[in-house]
């Protein structure tokens, strides 16, 4: 198919590779399917970092940058750069009119601009929704819901409803219908699984060299540790560990991670933290450990959680059982629910864990690697399928 005759996307995010971590490499795996299925791919991004883990993924598609005005972890700053930056990326996308337009949500607000500045030159756009804003705002307690700058940014967000929704999941989805107050063509698609990253869909059998005590359970905790998530959860853990039996991995980043490695800088018997640990060896671990703060269901989905299922290992889950990524895995995992007895009620989990419950419940969830897998590529598909006819109804007009 010639170059010109190619349908086009335009994918606008904050951050896209060579930064690592997911929220870089979902783009870049998705701009890749896009790719493979004769599109133009255009990618708007700024020049700045992310502090994540992951693996390299490669850029794909044209690339258009803006500048980045702040990296740091200061929350008013951050959020006075997320504003400026976000008003600079969708402008950008807006000026090159490269076809449908998806819109994620990094930097904050990303979506705000998208409705405000589409809006005024009707532009279609589809709305991936990794995190919600300016909801994680209430929910990261910056802000009340009844203060008046809340209730404009929040209208704001909601007038000028998307084409289609990349949702994280049915639960999100429906959510996300009820504050557009419409119904939009959706495509579920929930974040952790890459398909085009080198090596991702591999997994070593070789034992890493942290794991060398084999008669023992290896706890670990991998990813962000963010406003979302729960450092209590990692405390009780830490202080209910038996390190005859059990010893816990910690690979750490975001804003609370540096309060874990505080913690733990007197309690490091039977405790290893490392800086990063490949995909390939996820399965390498017995018990993941995800956590996601009651307040932030439906604001936004730990994709550690879905990454570990599909490397075959399975995962302690603390927050509620109304969210999707309970509801989506709960195959490969146990529930602890937040509430005032959940501290006793992990630490007499974390007592009888053996390592044949592990085993079972592997066995229990065989199939849900593969079943992941089939899901994503369908989930691609239909994204394109979506875009297909988004573009087609444009061009009818």
């Amino acid at each position: 198919m010639e170059r010109s005759k190619r349908l086009n996307v335009t994918i606008v995010n904050r951050n896209y590779p060579p930064s690592k971590g997911i929220i870089s490499e979902s783009p870049s795996d998705l701009a890749k399917h896009f790719v493979d299925k004769g599109f133009n791919v255009h990618i708007v991004h700024t020049d700045g970092s992310y502090a994540g883990g992951g693996g390299m993924s490669e850029v794909v598609g044209t690339v258009h940058k803006v500048k980045a005005f702040y990296n740091g972890k200061n929350k008013l700053i951050r959020l006075m750069a997320s504003m400026v930056e976000g008003y600079l990326l969708i402008a950008k996308a807006r000026k090159i009119n490269k076809g449908t337009i998806i819109v994620m949500t990094a930097p904050a607000l990303l979506n705000f601009w998208a409705s405000k500045l589409l809006r005024k030159k009707n532009i279609p756009w589809v709305y991936w929704s990794m995190d919600l804003f300016p909801e994680a705002f209430v929910a990261g307690k910056l802000i009340t819901k009844s203060n008046p700058i809340y209730k404009y940014f929040h209208k704001e967000s909601y007038s000028y409803a998307p084409e289609g929704l990349l949702a994280l999941g049915e639960i999100q989805a429906t959510f996300l219908e009820e504050k557009f107050n419409k119904k939009i063509d959706k495509v579920i698609l929930p974040c952790g699984i890459l398909l085009h990253q080198k090596n991702n869909n591999k997994t070593s059998d070789s034992t890493p060299e942290w794991k060398n005590e084999e008669h023992k359970i290896y706890l670990g905790y991998v990813g962000n540790l963010g406003e979302a998530h729960s450092v209590e959860f990692i405390k009780w853990v830490i202080d209910n560990l038996d390190h005859e039996r059990q010893h816990l991995i910690l690979v750490l980043y975001g804003s609370k991670a540096q309060e874990v490695k505080n913690y733990i800088k007197d309690k490091e018997k039977g405790i290893t933290l490392l800086d990063h640990i490949p995909r390939a060896q996820l399965k390498h671990i017995d018990l993941h450990l995800v956590s996601l703060e009651p307040e932030w269901v439906n604001l936004c989905v730990p994709s550690k959680l879905l990454s570990a299922v599909h490397k075959s290992s399975v995962f302690l889950f603390f927050g509620t059982a109304h969210c999707d990524s309970w509801q989506y895995l709960q195959r490969a995992g146990w529930l602890i629910e937040k509430d005032n007895d959940a501290k006793e009620k992990l630490k007499k989990f974390l007592q009888s864990l053996s390592k044949e419950q592990i085993d079972n419940k592997r066995k229990d969830a065989a199939s849900m690697p593969q079943l992941l897998q089939e899901k994503t590529v369908e989930g691609y598909d239909n994204i394109v399928e979506l875009v297909k006819k988004i573009n087609n109804k444009d061009h009818a007009k």
